[in-house]
């Protein structure tokens, strides 16, 4: 998955790609997302549950602004770490496949 943003030059491909990997029964919203995000919306954009967006916030992995007791994370960092993710899943996910394979636990169709 590819986080944005994405100017007006890239928009249309990356939501042609975007229908392209979901299929022809999907329904996709496009919306604004706020410079500052509240946990229910770092949860969205991250696809995780409120408590885990929470925990980000609390042990430092994303940082986040108090306005008043409210925290907001910089949407930017929320990007950034969700790209970070992607990497690293796709680079474990690569490397087990790798061992799969080189160990003969991978069969032949």
């Amino acid at each position: 998955m590819t986080f944005g943003p994405f100017d007006a030059r890239q928009a249309p491909r990356e939501l042609a790609r975007l229908l392209d990997e979901l299929g022809p029964d999907t329904a996709v919203t496009i919306g604004l997302v706020p410079a500052l995000l509240t946990i229910a919306q770092v949860a969205d954009v991250l696809g995780c549950s409120r408590r885990y967006a929470a925990r980000l916030v609390d042990t430092g992995a994303l940082p986040a602004e108090f306005h008043g007791l409210h925290r907001r994370v910089p949407r930017t960092e929320v990007l950034a770490l969700g790209e970070r993710h992607t990497r690293i899943r796709t680079e474990v996910l690569d490397n087990l496949a790798d061992l799969t394979r080189r160990e003969g636990m991978y069969e032949k169709f």
